[in-house]
């Protein structure tokens, strides 16, 4: 099982309000920044796999880059399902958005 599959498979009692004293990211922060990641993953395995001569390693980039799709797949399909990653939306609707998440974070700091 992938790394992956343990954060998506994650236990639902914690209502991803990360009660784990261990965590420095709120689950929507790390999942965010796991699809960031996850796309230059995927941009770097692209180019690598073109310029690759040798056969085996070009065979070997492609799986590579095969499971990053999927897991980059999974990875969004989760974010987007919880309403922490809107996809489909214009920059101008992202930017609203980002500015209504931030003032609702700033008036949960002024209780």
């Amino acid at each position: 099982m992938s790394w992956l599959n343990n954060f998506l498979s994650e236990d639902e009692n914690n209502n991803n309000n990360n009660n784990n004293k261990n965590s420095f990211l709120p689950d929507k922060e790390l999942a965010l920044d796991m699809i960031t990641s996850s796309k230059n993953d995927i941009t770097m395995l692209s180019k690598a796999v073109t310029e690759a001569a040798n056969p085996q390693l070009r065979q070997i980039l492609t799986n590579q880059l095969n499971t990053s799709i999927s897991e980059h797949f999974a990875l969004s399909d989760m974010a987007m399902q919880k309403g922490w990653y809107n996809a489909f939306a214009s920059p101008g609707q992202q930017i609203k958005q980002d500015m209504q998440e931030a003032s609702q974070i700033l008036q949960q700091q002024n209780k």
